[in-house]
C-alpha cells in the first residue's frame, strides 16, 4: 500500500485518542466540579458528655444475662463461713483457650474486697424464673447480713456457696484484676462448670430502660414479659411495680401501666388467679404509692422508699377507707 495510505490511517487514529482523551477530560473535570458543588457532609463530633450519655444509652440495649458472683471466705475467730453474692450483668467471655472470663465490679464493693483476698468466685447464669434471686443480691446488705440464709445452696469442695438450680454455674480462679474508670474489672479462669440437668432451662435476660437499680429493672422486665413466678407476685412486689412506674411516668403516666400490666399477669396466671383485678384496690395503692413519691421526695432504690413508708405494706389499710362490704361489691371491683 502507499505512504499516503497510512499517513492517512495515521492521523485518523491519532485524532481518536485525542478526542477520547479529551472526552475523559471533560468529564474528570466534571467530577471536580460536582464533589466542588456537593461536599460531603461531616458529621459533627459530639461533646464529651454528650458521647458518654449515649454511650449509656447504647448500652442499656443491650440485652445480658443475669449472673450472680459468689465468694467466701472461713472465719476462724467466729468458725463460720463469710458468705457474699452480688448481681452482675456484665460478664464477658474472653478466652476459650484457656477459658477466661470478665467481671465487672463497681467501685467501692465489698465483693471486690472479698475477691482480693480469696481469689475465687462463682459465676451464677440464672434461669428465667429466678428473677428473685437477681433482686435479693441487687440489694445493698451490710458486713453482718446473711444473703443465703433462706437461699438453697451448698458450699463447692473449693468453698464457694453455689445457689440451687441455676441454668449454669462456672467455678473461677482469680487470673488478673485492674480498673478502668469506675469499674473493677476481674478475669477468671474457669475450673469447673455445669449446666442445669433441664435442657429447656432459658437464662435470665437483662437490659435497662431508665436509671432504675439492676434489681427493679430484672423484676420488671419479668413482670411485664409476664414470667415472673407467681409465687413472688406478692403485696410487695405490686408496690415495687407501682413505684418504679410512678417514679418514671408519674401518677397519670404509670396509672394505665399498672393497670394493664396487672391484667397482662392475671391472664398469663389465670388457673393461679383467685380473685381477679379489683379496681377500687389498685387505684387506692395507686394513689398511695403516688403521694408517698411526692411527700418523701427523691430516693434512690424501692427499698430505701419501702423503709421510709413501711405502713403501705400493711394489706389491711384498705379497710380503714372502705367497708368489707364495700369492697367486695361488684360496683367497686369494675369501677
Amino acid at each position: 500500500k502507499s505512504l499516503r495510505y497510512y499517513e492517512d490511517v495515521y492521523f485518523r487514529e491519532k485524532e481518536s485518542y485525542i478526542i477520547l482523551y479529551m472526552f475523559k477530560l471533560f468529564n474528570l473535570n466534571n467530577c471536580f466540579i460536582i464533589l466542588a458543588s456537593n461536599p460531603e457532609k461531616k458529621v459533627e463530633k459530639r461533646k464529651d458528655e454528650d458521647v458518654t450519655n449515649v454511650y449509656r444509652n447504647i448500652m442499656r440495649k443491650v440485652p445480658q444475662p443475669v449472673t450472680i458472683v459468689t465468694s467466701a471466705e472461713y472465719d476462724i475467730l467466729h468458725a463460720q463461713w463469710i458468705k457474699r453474692g452480688m448481681t452482675c450483668t456484665s460478664f464477658t467471655n474472653v478466652s476459650y483457650q484457656p477459658s477466661i472470663i470478665s467481671i465487672c465490679i463497681n467501685k467501692p464493693s465489698r465483693m471486690h474486697d472479698l475477691l482480693l483476698r480469696t481469689q475465687k468466685f462463682a459465676i451464677h447464669v440464672l434461669a428465667k424464673d429466678q428473677v428473685q434471686h437477681g433482686v435479693h443480691f441487687a440489694k445493698s446488705q451490710g458486713d453482718d447480713a446473711c444473703q443465703f440464709k433462706d437461699l438453697s445452696h451448698e458450699i463447692s469442695e473449693e468453698g464457694l456457696p453455689l445457689i440451687s438450680n441455676c441454668a449454669a454455674v462456672m467455678e473461677c480462679r482469680a487470673h488478673f484484676v485492674h480498673t478502668v474508670g469506675d469499674h473493677h474489672v476481674w478475669y477468671g479462669e474457669v475450673t469447673d462448670a455445669r449446666l442445669s440437668d433441664q435442657l429447656e432451662t432459658e437464662p435470665l435476660l437483662y437490659f435497662t430502660r431508665s436509671f432504675r437499680s439492676v434489681g427493679d429493672e430484672i423484676f420488671l422486665k419479668a413482670f411485664e414479659d409476664a414470667t415472673l413466678p407467681f409465687e413472688d407476685w406478692t403485696h410487695e412486689a405490686h408496690l415495687r411495680m407501682a413505684w418504679n412506674y410512678i417514679t418514671e411516668h408519674g401518677k397519670e403516666g404509670a396509672t394505665p401501666l399498672i393497670r394493664k400490666g396487672i391484667l397482662r399477669f392475671n391472664k398469663q396466671n389465670k388457673e393461679k388467679i383467685k380473685f381477679g383485678y379489683h379496681e377500687t384496690i389498685t387505684m387506692f395503692y395507686t394513689n398511695m404509692v403516688a403521694d408517698a413519691v411526692k411527700n418523701t421526695g427523691l430516693i434512690n432504690s424501692f427499698e430505701e422508699f419501702l423503709e421510709k413508708n413501711k405502713y403501705l405494706l400493711d394489706r389491711t389499710i384498705t379497710t380503714k377507707y372502705y367497708s368489707k362490704e364495700k369492697l367486695f361489691s361488684d360496683e367497686a371491683r369494675h369501677m
